[in-house]
């Protein structure tokens, strides 16, 4: 009974790790573009019920129990024009889908789980994350390419679609 236990905390960690390795790479991708822009990140959160936090180079991070989503707050973001934000958001799905194409490759040179674990768990973290509703990344490209025709989604709407963003998570994580 004791090893069960002991294979399961050991079975959750590792599966635990690979989430946080992976989301911290897609939050790379939002903050490199952020800094490179001037807006300045003030915390990164990797996940809900926050465990620790620490704070490096200026940034606090947050590391949390369940690591099914990440953000970085900044509230330069908020004010920076929808192109910047649009850069900004397109970066993680990039990342990660440059990330996974990496560990598809080095897999293919050497076959092992961890390694095709880290590249489904990468593609699979760009392509949700490119679904155009709010709060995934793609709504914020989409948004922009809205503004610049002329056209602006008012707050009841923003509320909405943001509804409709969350239940097709929520769908998503429990099909997976």
């Amino acid at each position: 009974m004791l090893q069960t236990i002991g294979m399961f905390v050991a079975a959750f960690f590792v599966i635990w790790l690979f989430l946080v390795f992976l989301l911290l790479i897609h939050e790379a991708g939002h903050l490199i573009p952020m800094q490179r822009m001037g807006i300045k990140p003030e915390k990164l959160i990797l996940g809900g019920f926050k465990l620790f936090s620490f704070r490096k180079s200026g940034i606090i991070h947050e590391i949390g129990l369940i690591p099914l989503w990440a953000y970085v707050v900044s509230s330069d973001y908020e004010k920076a024009p929808s192109s910047q934000r649009a850069i900004i958001a397109a970066g993680g799905p990039l990342i990660s889908l440059v990330t996974g194409l990496l560990f598809f490759g080095i897999y293919f040179l050497s076959p092992n789980w961890p390694t095709l674990v880290a590249a489904k768990g990468s593609i699979l973290l760009a392509a949700t994350n490119i679904i155009p509703l709010p709060p995934l990344d793609g709504w914020t490209v989409v948004e922009h390419f809205l503004i610049r025709r002329g056209f602006h989604v008012d707050e009841n709407n923003r509320k909405i679609l943001l509804g409709i963003g969350l239940t097709t998570i929520v769908l998503i994580t429990l099909v997976l």
